[in-house]
């Protein structure tokens, strides 16, 4: 059985801290809602006879220059300073959060615009701002903590952004898009579960500090809307009688000093034992060219041609300097193609210019990349296509398989309920318990023993080979034409990788794809390749059949 990680809530209160914040915390949401009930008198009830009286057992803490009781009046006002911190905070969330991950995905003009006018808001101070609007719409706690939420909203802004910055850029995430999932199953899948700790602590810190400002609003008399206490009003209803009371302030200033306490110690405890490292994706292999002339190596014409490329040209640098240079090749239906050369040589930035996946500062400048289909199927061509059109391409017609597999698979989702959402994508007709089914029997179509039991398992618990057949799996689920397999067992021991050559081979017989496999393990090529493309600073120099290639470049050794 798999073992379940505690959340972060449950690692946070193994600390005595976080134990102590909460019972106070929780002790502040049961006055929010029952503090006029429990309070032990009327907190509007004046008594001329007993003004400004210290402490004694009748008033606990002693009564105001009304007669009121101060205790009374503080759990009284406790769900009114609540309630002004909380409309602050909720409003920082939603002009924050949901600006925040957009600006990940509107594109660049969005982007900037949002930045500037989120750095423009962070010049503002919060009581400057609140008496300006109070004063045009109104002295009410609703305007003022208004004013206050707007000024939060940065906050969570930037706070959303970095989150899912990084964690869009881990390979997982990249696998999820590649594999046909739309924006907002990524989001809700993969993104959301991760960025709710950060917003968590973060909340918990906003309140602390709203708290803060909503007493400092309502010691100057703004949100304040007598006879009804307010922890800030408290705070200033007795400044006129300091001499003949000076503690007076003393009680409502430790409350809230002890709550802004609170919820800041469980903030640090919720990110101190909550913190989880983000893989950044690697980006695409630089490969760069010094500018020769072309070596005219034409495409060899193939039999039921599933990929054709034709004069390829990658750029990188924003342009500045041309990395792929005019590569043209196709791969067949029911053929295995080997894409071979050094580090630097171009391959994988050919295979992601192919797969729409380059990194941004790359651009794939001319040529065309087309995917065939069969009988008067017309072609798709995959250099014009925008993100929605290569959600139907990924999975459905090129699945993509990984170095590093173990990268690419969400490590706090059990392996099964990855590949259920993919096939979910794919086929949205398909229920849940017939998702599950199906991904039990590609798991075992790929060689797992105990399908079943690899179903319920986590990344962590898998062997690296393990990994790259649930990847391989996942890959496959769409049934698609073509499959290209980027250093998919440049990470395996010898004998896993074996295993994994024999399934790649299984399955191109059985299935009748066609698969590109970019690699620079020669002995990999000749093993399981029919054709090899031998790929060098950007160009292709040699293409053909296996045995023809080794033989030349054994000669040229020779």
């Amino acid at each position: 059985m798999s073992a379940r990680r505690p959340g972060a809530f449950r690692r946070a209160l193994r600390l005595t801290s976080a134990r102590i914040a909460l019972g106070i915390i929780l002790l502040i949401v049961v006055l929010a809602f029952f503090g006029g009930v429990l309070a032990p008198q009327n907190p509007l009830a004046q008594n001329t006879n007993v003004v400004l009286q210290g402490p004694s057992s009748h008033h606990w803490l002693g009564t105001d220059y009304l007669g009121r009781d101060v205790l009374s009046r503080l759990m009284a006002g406790t769900g009114r300073s609540v309630a002004g911190a909380l409309e602050a905070v909720g409003i920082g969330l939603l002009l924050g959060v949901l600006p925040g991950l957009a600006s990940l995905w509107l594109g660049r003009t969005y982007e900037w615009i949002s930045l500037r006018i989120v750095d423009a808001f962070m010049t503002l101070p919060y009581v400057v701002f609140a008496v300006a609007v109070t004063g045009f719409f109104g002295n009410s706690l609703i305007a003022a903590m208004t004013a206050v939420g707007v000024l939060i909203s940065p906050l969570y802004f930037r706070v959303t952004r970095a989150a899912a910055l990084g964690l869009t850029r881990t390979q997982y995430v990249e696998a999820a898009e590649l594999f046909g999932s739309s924006r907002r199953r990524v989001l809700r899948t993969h993104l959301w579960s991760k960025i709710l700790p950060t917003l968590a602590v973060t909340t918990a810190q906003a309140l602390a500090s709203a708290l803060l400002i909503v007493s400092s609003l309502a010691f100057l008399g703004l949100g304040v809307e007598p006879p009804l206490p307010t922890w800030g009003e408290l705070l200033s209803s007795d400044l006129d009688y300091l001499a003949q009371q000076p503690w007076a302030p003393l009680f409502p200033g430790l409350l809230i000093m002890l709550v802004a306490g609170a919820l800041n110690a469980f903030a640090d405890a919720i990110r101190d034992t909550g913190t989880t490292q983000v893989v950044a994706a690697d980006p695409a292999e630089d490969a760069s060219a010094e500018a020769d002339e072309p070596i005219a190596v034409g495409i060899a014409p193939v039999a039921q041609p599933v990929l054709r490329v034709e004069g390829l040209r990658v750029t990188v640098n924003g342009g500045g300097t041309e990395a792929v240079h005019g590569v043209s090749f196709e791969v067949g239906r029911g053929e295995i193609v080997g894409l071979v050369g050094e580090s630097g040589s171009g391959k994988s930035l050919t295979c992601r210019a192919v797969t729409g996946l380059l990194a941004p500062g790359c651009a794939l400048s001319s040529g065309t990349v087309e995917l065939l289909g069969e009988d008067e199927t017309p072609p798709v061509d995959l250099a014009a296509l925008d993100r929605a059109a290569w959600n139907k391409v990924r999975g459905p017609r090129i699945g993509i398989v990984f170095q590093d597999p173990a990268s690419y698979l969400n490590p706090s989702i059990p392996v099964g309920k990855q590949l259920v959402e993919t096939i979910r994508v794919h086929d949205k007709t398909l229920s849940r318990t017939a998702a599950r089914q199906r991904a039990i029997e590609l798991f075992a179509s790929v060689g797992l023993r105990d399908a079943e039991t690899v179903y319920r398992q986590y990344p962590h618990e898998l062997s690296g080979g393990m990994a790259q057949r649930v990847l391989i799996a996942i890959a496959i689920s769409g049934d698609p034409d073509l499959l290209i397999a980027d250093e998919a067992t440049s990470a395996l021991d010898v004998l896993v990788q074996a295993e994994v050559l024999d399934l790649l081979r299984g399955l191109v017989r059985d299935r009748g794809l066609a698969l590109l496999l970019v690699t620079h393990d020669l002995a990999v090529v000749a093993e399981l390749c029919d054709r090899v493309l031998v790929c060098d600073r950007g160009r292709i120099v040699e293409q053909g059949p296996v045995a023809n290639v080794w033989s030349e470049l054994v000669g040229a050794e020779s």
